[in-house]
This record gives C-alpha cells, sequence and structure tokens, in this order.
C-alpha cells in the first residue's frame, strides 16, 4: 500500500511540473494555459448495508426441517459421500458394528462406492464402502453418515 501511495506521489509531481514547464511557455503557445485537475484517490471503499433477512417460513408441527429430510436410500454399487459427521469424520471399521475396529476415517463429503450391505447390527444399517481412488480403503459405515450421490 506504501508502495501504491509513493508512486501516486511521484505521479502528482511529475503532472506538476510538467504543468509548470508548460505553463511558463504560455506566452509563445497559441490559446490559454494549460489547466490541471487532480481528482483524489478514494482511500476507503464503501460499506455496503446489509439487506435484511427474509423471515423463515413456518414449517407445520411435525414436518421434517431440510436438515431432517429423509435421504434417498442407496443399493450395492451406488456412489455415497461422507455426510453429517460436521467435520469430524466417519470411522469406518473391520465389520459391521460398534464394536468392530476402525480401519480408517472418511473425512466429510469424501466419496465412497457401496460395495455390500446392508447389514444391521447395533441398532444402525451398516453398508461396507471402498474409496474409488485406494482400493485398501475400504470398510464398514453406518448409513446414518452417507448419503447417496445417485439422482
Amino acid at each position: 500500500m506504501r508502495l501504491a501511495g509513493a508512486a501516486l506521489g511521484v505521479l502528482v509531481a511529475l503532472i506538476i511540473l510538467i504543468a509548470a514547464r508548460l505553463g511558463g511557455r504560455s506566452a509563445t503557445l497559441a490559446g490559454p494555459p494549460p489547466i490541471l485537475t487532480v481528482i483524489p484517490i478514494p482511500t476507503a471503499l464503501p460499506i455496503p448495508t446489509a439487506s435484511p433477512e427474509p423471515s423463515p417460513t413456518p414449517v407445520p408441527p411435525g414436518s421434517p426441517t431440510p436438515d431432517q429430510q429423509p435421504l434417498k436410500p442407496f443399493t450395492v454399487g451406488d456412489l455415497v459421500e461422507v455426510y453429517g459427521t460436521q467435520g469430524d469424520g466417519l470411522r469406518i471399521r473391520g465389520s459391521p458394528g460398534l464394536e468392530a475396529p476402525i480401519l480408517i476415517l472418511g473425512l466429510e463429503s469424501e466419496v465412497f462406492q457401496v460395495v455390500e450391505g446392508p447389514v444391521i447390527s447395533d441398532g444402525l444399517s451398516w453398508w461396507r464402502i471402498a474409496n474409488l481412488y485406494d482400493p485398501a480403503a475400504t470398510g464398514w459405515a453406518a448409513d446414518s453418515f452417507l448419503r447417496s450421490l445417485e439422482p
């Protein structure tokens, strides 16, 4: 920012110098002496005013909110993404169940392909999923943290 200010100062000084030289020869030039107009550069951008936010549409009691909309079911072969972990990631396990060892952590929005399932264990529906780019990254995940990418 200092460099831009210094360059602006040099430019203004150069314009003043040229105008002074031309002003000294005004007697030999035809017409009136040139007029120099300096227009200052704004130093701050205008701050936009916040537009009022629309009031939320009331949701009838018992209706699911957008975050609670039922997810599209998926089947073997479908592409799914890790969803709803709030950035914590999805624990992908060696077998279906909460006590199974964790093999890898699926990151939020990471895409997998469903290769087997569902298996019901510990009250959850489990699907065996595989990373498309790393075949070794395969394991079982609860479907409550998976969202179908199929149309």
